[in-house]
């Protein structure tokens, strides 16, 4: 309470500055302000007063600022001080919530302050050409945020329903400082942009190839018949790079572990390199992706050890197949699917149809699913199995459909078999998250009868893929329970990603290769939402409302803006920048109108939530 009275009193200093000079002095009012908050945001580095090296607008400059250091200290108070107010015990807690309201939203004022004074002693340069206004707006921004820390300072504030009220005003706040933020990137007139793009090296995928290859062959070979198993090593040699190479040259079972044992030597080789890269490297970014990859190899490390403990402790080699098929066939996929990325990351890579191999791979999936269903009599076990396996492959087919679009995006064209690719993921994909709603929401009959069909359905394809064409379509559905600030979180993520499309590409585009990068950055977004789907029907749909909304809202958008840029006739460099964003807009205005519902339920929640705390102390304390 001393530090809110203290707050108050600077307040009332400033309210008297406020009635008594006139606009001109805003300045001064600043350096009274900035005095009573000491040296905390001295030391910071604000996105006002400096221009970009290459020559930023000050539109974008100004943008910059009110996302930087306005927009991110609602959303602090908003997400953490109110919101988690909630977790807090006591019977002051409601006070303390007040108090630290206060100074945040006293920090805001500052930022604001600052920012005017800046511009009016010119250390921030304004271009008359482009009359922004940008003083005039943040003049009204102040009034706004004077308002709020009236209600802050009021004798009642401490209640749940003036937070309620305040909350409501800062939430208001924060959309007219969203709505400032679109009015900058609808602005007229477009600055030079450099675009860069980088290269891989495919040499770090080398240990991830050789250990999915050896894996790969053991699980081939534990699947083969009795007197096909091992093959003369002399006369069969494994073609380099080539997957077809798998369960040629097989070891007897009780030999299954030392393969093991070799893969767990490269792993560890691998780890140790990765121990000492980290100790070397300095960048941030780097050592994170050195990190994961680390934590990844030792997860795998893990896993091969318990593989082998129970290879040792087995003799009979029926059961040492059926292990290696069980255990080994999940690992099996992942190591694939990751080779695939790593791959994928440094460069582009029976019928005649090229759909025809997605269509083999997907019918060969479905047979595995009927042999597994024929190995066990646990139910669970076998929607468990399918659910996680199909997951895993239509991710992997929607990483396979991106690279695609990614390849028609920086060339311009695809050839014919990348074009039947990219077909045939679009049939498969809704029948496969089917056969996934079908494991969540049916038994194993159901199921069992599901497999059937869509091999049924992916042989009539096949036919038709050697000849005519159809296209089959089905839909998902949903339901579970409160996940709105989980949603919040995410969509947080997607909207960072907007934001640099419409900086990167098409707030200061002035050539076609600014096209390209808003493409690419699409790609990227849609693979985003692929992921959060992903996750949402692993955890069995908790989170309905997400899922319409990416899909039906969030995707449907961004296709529309994926086909505008993506047409061949579109010249990018003649279009205004109205244009260019008004698409990218109606997705970025769908994110925040959400986020602005699902934050205010939530705070909502939180606020009562205390409430009922409150009076909880109040009865033990009576």
């Amino acid at each position: 309470m001393a530090r809110m009275w203290e707050c108050l009193s600077v307040l009332v200093l400033v309210c008297v500055a406020v009635h008594g000079q006139d606009e001109a002095d805003a300045g001064a009012e600043g350096e009274v302000a900035a005095g009573a908050e000491g040296e905390a945001a001295a030391g910071a580095e604000d996105a006002e007063g400096k221009s970009a090296e290459g020559g930023d607008e000050e539109a974008w400059e100004y943008v910059e600022f009110l996302k930087a250091d306005v927009n991110a200290k609602v959303e602090v108070i908003l997400q953490k001080t109110l919101y988690e107010a909630r977790e807090k015990k006591g019977l002051t807690v409601l006070e303390e919530t007040v108090g630290k309201t206060l100074e945040q939203v006293m920090e805001i004022r500052e930022s604001l302050l600052k920012r005017i004074k800046k511009i009016r002693k010119g250390e921030i340069k304004i271009d008359p050409e482009q009359n922004i206004k940008q003083e005039e707006m943040l003049s009204e921004f102040r009034m706004e945020i004077m308002t709020i820390l009236l209600k802050l300072v009021d004798k009642d504030a401490a209640t749940i329903d003036k937070l309620k009220e305040i909350s409501k005003d800062l939430l208001r706040f924060k959309m007219s400082i969203s709505n400032e933020v679109m009015r900058m990137l609808m602005l007229p007139q477009a600055t030079t942009r450099t675009v860069t793009t980088q290269t891989g090296d495919c040499s770090e995928c080398d240990v991830l190839k050789e250990i999915s290859t050896k894996i790969e062959n053991l699980v081939v070979c534990a699947d083969k018949e009795e007197g096909e198993d091992v093959q003369d090593a002399e006369i069969v040699q494994e073609p380099e790079g080539n997957e077809a190479g798998a369960g040629q040259v097989c070891m007897p079972p009780a030999m299954y572990a030392m393969d093991l044992i070799g893969v767990n030597e490269l792993i560890d080789n691998e780890i140790e390199g990765l121990y000492t890269s980290l100790i070397t490297t300095t960048e941030e970014d780097t050592r994170l992706k050195q990190f994961e990859k680390l934590k990844d190899f030792k997860s795998l490390r893990e896993t091969i050890d318990e593989m082998i403990t129970k290879l040792m402790s087995e003799t009979d080699d029926e059961k040492l197949k059926k292990l290696v098929k069980r255990s080994l066939g999940r690992v099996n996929t992942e190591q694939k699917t990751k080779l695939k990325d790593c791959q994928a990351q440094c460069g582009p890579g029976s019928c005649e149809s090229c759909a025809a191999d997605v269509l083999y791979d997907a019918i060969a999936k479905m047979n595995d699913y009927k042999t597994f269903f024929n190995n066990t009599d646990d139910e669970e076990a076998k929607k468990e199995f399918v659910r996680t396996d199909m997951i895993k492959y239509i991710t992997e087919n929607n990483n396979e459909a991106r690279d695609i679009l990614t390849k028609k995006a920086t060339e311009g064209v695809i050839d014919e078999c990348d074009q039947e690719k990219s077909e045939i993921y679009k049939m498969t994909k809704a029948p496969m998250w089917m056969l996934v709603n079908t494991t969540i929401f049916a038994g194993v009959d159901e199921l069992e009868v599901m497999v059937d069909a869509m091999v049924t359905q992916l042989e009539e394809l096949l036919k038709q893929y050697c000849g005519s064409d159809v296209v089959i379509t089905v839909r998902t559905t949903d339901e579970g329970p409160n996940c709105e600030w989980e949603e919040y979180q995410q969509t947080k993520e997607y909207l960072i990603k907007v934001d640099d499309i419409i900086q990167e590409a098409l707030f200061k585009a002035k050539d076609d290769s600014a096209q390209v990068t808003a493409i690419l950055g699409f790609v990227d977004i849609q693979g985003l939402y692929d992921k959060r789907v992903k996750k949402l029907f692993e955890e069995e749909l908790v989170c309905p409302d997400e899922v319409k909304v990416i899909k039906k809202e969030y995707m449907t958008q961004l296709s529309k803006c994926m086909a505008q840029f993506m047409n061949g006739k579109l010249k990018f460099s003649e279009m205004s920048r109205l244009q260019r964003i008004s698409c990218t807009k109606e997705l970025r205005n769908a994110m925040e109108s959400r986020m602005g519902k699902l934050l205010q339920a939530e705070l909502e929640k939180s606020l009562n939530e205390i409430e009922v705390a409150s009076e909880a102390n109040a009865i033990k304390s009576g």
